[in-house]
């Protein structure tokens, strides 16, 4: 006689074909013909064999046994006394154990556990396999009252049991309030373990430490400490990987010699050329992520929610450092380009040109009408012209504007720059109220940076206190008092020492004084940038110096912020040949003085 159909008996795995029962007892039982187990099928698989003879008549039963995290399904930490306790509980009771459904490494939380669905669904088929289910206790079924009470009801409607091994709830109402009641308080334990495991994880954070996770392209985890049987771990710079991302951010902000380069420009470069991504290729994607990620410029951000999983105001988010592959400086020069030449801010035809006035600097100044001014052709081609947005889109009655070359145009804007901005005496009137008002902030700063470093000298003194406490006996370290204080100072210490650390850079970039000779050198530089440089880059320096154009039929107007001026001669006295600054200006007022 054959099995109509056999399994595999591992979780997930299924496997057609026909067997002897006497083969498919060997192959797929546990307990072949031993004895107190004559002939009975006990898989572990999602099997439908037909029973012996010796187990009709008995009540079949199908075990669910689940672990709730990897580390517990990679050891099998409590599955086997799981399986265990319900083969005694079946023999105790007289049941046959037809089914054992295992389902690792997956929270009884989720609703979406496939082992758990699957057999739902054949416990209420017409066919149904068995008449029980068993679990060691309801935790093991579903730890989300919710979950519990809509799989108890679908196992009633369709005839099927569920027993627990450790519990035990009779029949009637009074089993119904129990049964809830108690998956009420599994489902209150699992709520308080994910707090706990949330405060445990923005602690770590706060000192310093990694939490786990995909470790970002150019870096390492390295076990720093070890308590008890729990390993700290930190980020380690990856040296190999490291010089690839160096390559990355030099290629976004300096290019290959055509100017700064996109997310997916550098994909191909890197492509082209065999450096690949941990085996993979680079990508749009990825290597636009490798350019957002703050990890590289010495730092990440963790501790985002709370033990509620409500998301935390980002001044309360938990800036853990880490070893940096490029620096700060650098990490936000790339961003404020990537920012600049976002399609969501500029519109793709622009950023893929050359075109020196992008629409969201060149804008119509006619009466009523501030729209972009777009480039089109004429003449077949062989001519560019600005041309209002609003005009071109809804004809010539809605605004009296008339093109201008390209060419004119730009020619204005680089000669207004030369001529008047970088202009010796105007260059150095400028840099001079600029430099009068850095005093002030040096002032303003010093004074920040001292507040900073007595409010740290003040959380440490509470984190040593803490610990005291715990030395003493006063305290214990798993009480939610002092890992609450414990995560509360840690975190205002990383803050703390960031805000430190960023005042002292700050301070020290501001102690560079002005000259005479350091400004006509600049000058003297940006004008030959201007007028001999190539074009793309001579349209990088218009776009970092000149925040809005107006034209209109009577003028044209000229505005930019002055502090990008400061910023570029803070560059190492301006740019060196084939680079281009770039500073963010919405991290600056806008059009704060006319240029």
């Amino acid at each position: 006689m054959h099995a109509p159909t056999h399994h595999d008996c591992r979780p997930g795995h299924f496997r057609s074909g026909s067997v002897r029962r006497d083969a498919a007892a060997a192959s797929c039982c546990r307990h072949p013909a031993e004895a107190g187990h004559p002939g009975r099928h006990a898989c572990r698989g999602l099997c439908g064999m037909k029973l012996e003879s010796a187990d009709k008549g008995r009540m079949k039963a199908c075990a669910y046994v689940r672990v709730s995290t990897d580390d517990q399904a990679q050891h099998g930490i409590s599955i086997p006394s799981q399986i265990q306790k319900i083969e005694e509980f079946c023999k105790a009771k007289g049941w046959v154990l037809v089914e054992t459904v295992q389902e690792p490494g997956l929270s009884g939380k989720d609703i979406g556990r496939p082992m758990f669905n699957a057999m739902m669904s054949r416990a209420s088929s017409t066919a149904r396999p068995f008449d029980v289910v068993i679990v060691y206790s309801l935790s093991r079924f579903a730890r989300h009252l919710a979950i519990q009470t809509t799989a108890f009801e679908k196992l009633k409607a369709s005839g099927v049991e569920l027993a627990s091994v450790s519990e035990s709830f009779g029949k009637g109402p009074n089993a119904n309030l129990m049964r809830s009641m108690v998956g009420a308080f599994n489902q209150h334990l699992s709520d308080q373990s994910a707090m706990n495991t949330i405060r445990t994880m923005n602690a770590n954070a706060a000192e310093g430490y990694w939490n786990g996770g995909p470790i970002p392209f150019g870096y390492r985890s390295v076990t720093v400490e070890k308590r008890k049987d729990k390993e700290k771990k930190k980020l380690a710079i990856r040296e190999d990987e490291a010089e690839i991302v160096r390559r990355i951010f030099r290629l976004a902000k300096h290019g290959d010699g055509e100017g700064p380069m996109g997310a997916r420009g550098i994909a191909q470069w890197l492509n082209s050329r065999g450096y690949s991504l941990r085996g993979g290729r680079f990508s749009n994607s990825n290597t636009a992520a490798i350019l957002s990620r703050t990890h590289y410029a010495g730092y990440y951000l963790d501790g985002k929610q709370n033990e509620f999983k409500e998301p935390l105001p980002e001044d309360q988010w938990i800036t853990v450092p880490c070893p940096p592959i490029i620096s700060e400086e650098e990490f936000l020069d790339v961003a404020a380009l990537r920012a600049k030449r976002s399609p969501k801010a500029t519109p793709p035809r622009v950023v893929n040109g050359v075109t020196m006035l992008p629409a969201a600097i060149a804008r119509c100044g006619q009466p009523e009408c501030d729209a972009g001014l777009t480039v089109r052709t004429g003449k077949g081609g062989r001519y560019h012209y600005y041309n209002c947005s609003v005009r071109v889109n809804q004809g010539a009655a809605s605004c009296d504007l008339k093109p201008i070359r390209r060419e004119e145009l730009d020619k204005f804007v680089l000669d207004a720059l030369v001529d008047w901005i970088f202009q010796k005496e105007r260059l150095a009137k400028l840099l001079r109220h600029l430099l009068d008002r850095s005093e002030h902030v040096i002032k303003r700063r010093r004074k920040d940076l001292a507040l900073a470093k007595g409010e740290l000298t003040t959380v440490s003194k509470a984190i040593t206190n803490l610990l005291l406490a715990i030395e003493g006996g006063a305290m214990r370290p798993d009480e939610p008092l002092f890992v609450e204080r414990m995560a509360h100072n840690r975190a205002r210490k990383a803050a703390l020492q960031a805000d430190v650390q960023s005042l002292e850079r700050q301070l020290s970039t501001s102690k560079k004084r002005i000259t005479e000779e350091m400004i006509a050198e600049f000058g003297e530089k940006m004008t030959r940038a201007l007028r001999e440089g190539e074009p793309t880059f001579r349209a990088a320096y218009v776009r970092l110096f000149v925040s809005r154009v107006e034209l209109s039929a009577e003028e044209i107007r000229i505005l930019g912020p002055t502090n990008s001026l400061e910023k570029t001669l803070a560059y190492d006295h301006g740019p060196a040949q084939g680079e281009v600054p770039i500073f963010d200006r919405e991290w600056c007022r806008l059009q704060d003085s006319n240029l």
